[in-house]
């Protein structure tokens, strides 16, 4: 399975005037747009306390698992700040000082140009699949950007569908709609169509939670990998799959 490698940023020879200037203004307008987000928060606490307070922690929380990973020992004392230490601790007190926050990894969406004409194809297809804004999507478009990206990060070696199930969020015999199984086969066999000609997937082995999904070919793996791991969806992703790529 391809690694996908961060380019060294800090050599003169990768950075060239105009994308210096591009990068401080992509910076400006990411702290404006932030300090607008903190106000809209403001707002809400304000407002809606009661609201506010429940959906906070589980914020926080998202915010923190997206940007450095699983980290059981974090998780713990997080646990703790949001039962009581908040009384007399800020939060920046409880964050971890020994490890800087890792960066999701630094992704081109991928070039049809010198793809062989049946995976432009299909590349074409998914990238007007899961186009538009992420937040808005129907559950079986989530659905299957999220079985399509984590059965692609593990390539032929495959994901369990307890694993699939757990991330679609409703569990393996699901809550509120279509058992995990039958959503899983449903976003299977829509993706598939996008493929066709070629095999996307692999006949699924096994039962249950150790069912094993996977794709059939490693170059188109990785082809998707680099699509997934390059849209904005990618948060949608179980952050420590994206990290190991």
């Amino acid at each position: 399975m391809m690694k996908i490698r961060q380019i060294n940023k800090n050599k003169p020879y990768y950075v060239s005037p105009s994308h210096i200037e591009s990068m401080k203004t992509e910076a400006e307008h990411q702290r404006s747009k932030n300090e607008k987000y903190l106000k809209a928060l403001q707002t809400l606490a304000e407002k809606y306390p009661d609201g506010f307070s429940t959906l906070a922690p589980e914020l926080i929380k998202a915010s923190f698992y997206n940007m450095r990973g699983p980290d059981p020992y974090f998780s713990e004392k997080l646990s703790n700040w949001f039962e009581v230490a908040y009384k007399w601790e800020d939060f920046s007190e409880i964050l971890p000082k020994d490890a800087p926050f890792n960066k999701r990894p630094d992704v081109q969406t991928p070039s049809t140009e010198n793809l062989p004409h049946l995976e432009k194809k299909f590349l074409e297809k998914i990238q007007n699949k899961f186009s538009g804004d992420h937040s808005r999507w129907d559950a079986p478009t989530r659905d299957q950007f999220i079985i399509l990206g984590m059965l692609a990060m593990e390539g032929t070696s495959g994901v369990r569908q307890g694993k699939l199930a757990h991330f679609l969020g409703n569990g393996l015999d699901g809550s509120g709609g279509l058992p995990s199984s039958n959503a899983i086969r449903a976003a299977k066999i829509a993706l598939s169509r996008y493929a066709k000609p070629m095999q996307l997937f692999s006949p699924a082995k096994g039962n249950g939670n150790e069912r094993l999904h996977s794709f059939a070919n490693s170059n188109l793996a990785d082809l998707v990998c680099r699509f997934v791991l390059a849209h904005k969806a990618s948060i949608l992703l179980p952050a420590s799959m994206v990290y190991a790529q």
